[in-house]
């Protein structure tokens, strides 16, 4: 069985349609009275993770979701597991969550919600 993409707190997420990881160095850099830029590295090597599912089911989006909330007994900051661009491997970083978004998909015909599409989420490296 193929290992998940990405785990958040011990839970395995859907696998994405899409997945977009993005890697950044942080500078403190302005210029310099001659118009050149002066700076130093703060840090390297930033983990960003992007992932998208086309449909996902209430359930499904709602115990995603649940994971970061502590009402529901998440957490802002976890601990994810994720597959890195750099090391072309699995690591473990701390990440918190930023804006998740989806749209309806399907009701059933009482009205209830079935399920969500483009449901979209980014995970960034504390």
């Amino acid at each position: 069985m193929p290992r998940n993409l990405v785990t958040v707190a011990g839970h395995a997420l859907p696998e994405p349609a899409t997945y977009d990881a993005n890697t950044a160095t942080i500078v403190d850099s302005a210029r310099n009275v001659e118009g050149k830029v002066v700076g130093a590295v703060i840090r390297n090597d930033v983990a960003k993770v992007s992932m998208t599912w086309r449909y996902l089911t209430v359930q499904q989006w709602s115990t995603i979701n649940k994971l970061f909330n502590p009402a529901y007994g998440g957490n802002f900051y976890n601990t994810v597991e994720f597959f890195d661009q750099t090391s072309a491997t699995w690591i473990t970083r701390r990440m918190y969550v930023n804006d998740r978004s989806a749209g309806m998909w399907i009701r059933d015909i009482n009205g209830n919600l079935q399920g969500w599409k483009d449901c979209k989420l980014n995970l960034i490296e504390v």
